[in-house]
């Protein structure tokens, strides 16, 4: 199928703007240059070695000897990134060593803050203002990408300070909302002069995020983790995985009151109510089907990679006996080839396609 033809079915769909056929044509068919991968790893490599000799000598010389000198050599390293990254543009080398010295630059001044009468508070705070500059100035994916998942860490840690920790599923709900918004206008993104640099960047933090901060709901016997009523985030991720399932039915012209629709989400609050302490595997649903509605094989992968963690977890802490997990297994795969059955007869492959 040619790229015009293909575009214009997505036009019918809806899955595009009319306004949007050459706009994106001509985006996809400009002619890039790309490194090899190992090339680009080893000039890597050997920034990061630069910086790590660099660093052997700012210790060694003692210039970093207390809080406010790391907050100093910190606002130096970041001040010295920003320039070469505005200044040495389409330079491999300098773009990753600019790189390597930023992230070090954020651990010596953020660092630096918090070691100050040890004010963690300040230095979560500071870290927000701090990604929030570097994901709208700092035109660096590999950059923006870290800093989603730096300032979740810094959202985690005011929450733990503040022991508002109830206030962990407002996080997990925005990283989830975030995540759909964002894969599904990807279209609009391509077109928008400033979302076009940062959808990818921006829509994956949200989603490693969002993993990451439901890894906190398998590890319970932490003494350092606080008890969470889980439940509460599963209540939201179904309420956000129903919406995107009338998303995606309204795509495929199916009506709200038909029985597939009944049928589908019938079995998302059946899976709801039975997965109510584990907001994981929900939320790994949701990016699965925004991988397959957006035929992104990474987010796919990622959520089939995370949804065996949860499962996986789930099933190990089942409170009931060896058997009965068995038969909870035997019945959960009877159950799953049943709804491959149901849902290819409600959803039958048109000939041809």
């Amino acid at each position: 199928m040619r790229l015009e033809n293909l575009i214009d079915e997505l036009i019918l769909k809806k899955l595009l703007l009319p306004d949007t056929h050459s706009q994106i044509v001509a985006t996809l068919q400009q002619e890039r240059e790309v490194n090899p991968w190992f090339i680009t790893a080893m000039v890597g490599v050997s920034a990061w070695l630069s910086v790590i000799l660099f660093l052997f000598f700012i210790f060694l010389s003692n210039i970093i000897n207390d809080a406010n000198s790391a907050i100093i050599v910190g606002l130096i390293l970041l001040s010295v990134t920003i320039f070469l990254h505005y200044s040495q543009k389409d330079q491999l080398f300098v773009e990753q060593l600019s790189l390597a010295l930023n992230l070090t630059g954020q651990i010596l001044f953020i660092g630096g803050i918090g070691a100050t009468d040890g004010n963690i508070i300040a230095a979560a705070l500071v870290t927000w203002f701090l990604e929030i500059f570097i994901i709208f100035f700092y035109k660096n994916n590999i950059l923006r990408f870290l800093a989603v998942l730096i300032a979740t860490l810094a959202a985690l840690v005011l929450l733990y300070e503040f022991r508002l920790y109830q206030g962990i599923h407002i996080v997990i709900i925005l990283l989830a909302a975030g995540a759909s918004w964002y894969w599904l206008a990807e279209s609009d993104h391509l077109t928008d002069k400033i979302m076009a640099s940062l959808y990818q960047p921006l829509g994956y933090g949200f989603v490693i995020g969002l993993q990451i901060v439901l890894l906190l709901s398998v590890m319970p016997d932490i003494p350092s983790i606080p008890n969470i009523t889980w439940w509460y985030s599963t209540i939201g991720l179904i309420i956000i995985l129903i919406m995107l399932e009338i998303y995606l039915l309204d795509g495929y012209d199916i009506s709200m009151s038909a029985p597939q629709s009944y049928a589908i989400f019938g079995s998302t609050i059946l899976v709801g109510l039975l997965l109510f302490q584990s907001p994981g595997i929900i939320a790994s649903i949701i990016i699965l089907a925004l991988g397959f509605q957006r035929g992104n094989k990474i987010l796919m992968g990622l959520a089939i990679i995370f949804l065996t963690l949860f499962i996986i977890e789930f099933y190990y802490n089942l409170d009931i006996t060896l058997l009965m997990k068995s038969v909870s297994l035997i019945t959960t795969g009877i159950a799953l080839l049943s709804l491959r059955f149901v849902f290819k007869y409600i959803f039958p492959l048109v000939q041809g396609e």
